[in-house]
């Protein structure tokens, strides 16, 4: 019987840890902040997350911006302990105008997928009939923002390649022999058309006839793009006081709403160079890949995160190393 009582109290003790909630992500830290937890002190950093039984101390002169699982932020200045429990109660009493309801979304959203990394399972590559002779690196599947964009795979031992696009009719509608690994058009200066859909696919020029992956990307309209830029700009100045690499990882997430995984990964990206020891940047990354369809890259930097080193950002679009190949600067 005292055995069964033991091991009921065990699996409460354990449920209680594992089942807790992160309530607050931290935006911005200025100064000396501490979190303490379990009787143990901690320096907070940007992306951390809050529990209910957390404290955070604030000393002189310093600053730390808080968003709630609702997207709610809270501001704290004044010097002083606070009690996780009581800024919760804080947040929950506070008004929201209509002019921040949706920044407050993409808060929220980013809350959350901080949250998920706990329970984060990347499963790694769909099992297919046929490996296809080219693994790519760029989303199979993304909408397109501007006409410029950067296509990506990964390397084979003859380094020809074919790259090309066929329109939606069917036609090849640009096509080119090169020995990189990567690709940067000008959709608007080869003609295609916006609010259209676009298939894309590279070849080993030493086995065109093998079989290969057709990815699909889909160029949005200008009034389109137009509102999603200018949506940005607002965000972007409710956002002027936080850390540098929150701003990125929040931008990532309104990305992925718009299925835009291509700018969802840089911003990812930019987020982890930024914040460089941030284990939870690292993270993100990860379940970004796996969003974005990339799901064997993201099982290999899970499995082996120091691969993260030798990841490489082309700014228009995502040129990544994960030691199966080695790419040209």
């Amino acid at each position: 019987m005292k055995r069964i009582i033991f091991f009921s109290f065990l699996l409460i003790a354990i449920s209680s840890v594992y089942c807790q909630q992160a309530k607050f992500v931290v935006l911005t830290v200025k100064g000396s902040v501490t979190l303490e937890r379990n009787n143990r002190a901690y320096s907070i950093k940007a992306g951390n997350k809050l529990y209910e039984n957390d404290k955070v101390k604030l000393n002189k002169k310093s600053y730390l911006d808080l968003v709630y699982t609702d997207g709610k932020t809270i501001e704290l200045k004044t010097t002083g302990t606070y009690p996780v429990y009581k800024l919760i109660k804080m947040a929950k009493e506070s008004r929201t105008s209509s002019s921040k309801k949706f920044a407050n979304y993409v808060l929220a959203q980013f809350a959350k997928s901080v949250d998920d990394i706990n329970n984060m399972k990347v499963t790694g590559s769909v099992e297919r009939l046929v490996k296809p002779a080219i693994d790519y690196a760029t989303p199979p599947l993304t909408n397109i923002l501007d006409p410029v964009v950067t296509f990506n795979w990964f390397s084979v031992p003859s380094r020809s390649y074919i790259f090309s696009i066929v329109n939606p009719e069917g036609n090849v509608a640009y096509s080119q022999k090169i020995s990189d690994t990567l690709i940067t058009v000008n959709l608007q200066k080869l003609k295609l058309k916006r609010d259209n859909g676009y298939k894309w696919l590279v070849k080993d020029a030493s086995k065109a006839k093998a079989l290969n992956d057709t990815c699909r990307f889909f160029w949005l309209s200008q009034k389109e793009a137009k509102s999603i830029k200018d949506t940005i700009n607002i965000l972007m100045k409710d956002w002027r006081s936080y850390d540098q690499s929150v701003k990125q990882a929040l931008l990532a997430s309104y990305f992925f709403n718009h299925k835009l995984y291509v700018d969802m990964l840089e911003a990812n990206k930019r987020a982890m160079e930024l914040s460089p020891g941030n284990d939870t940047y690292k993270k993100l990354y990860i379940m970004a890949l796996d969003k974005a369809g990339l799901k064997q890259m993201a099982a290999d930097l899970d499995k082996k995160p120091d691969k993260m080193m030798n990841l490489k950002l082309n700014l228009k679009g995502l040129n990544m190393d994960t030691g199966k190949q080695k790419q040209k600067k």
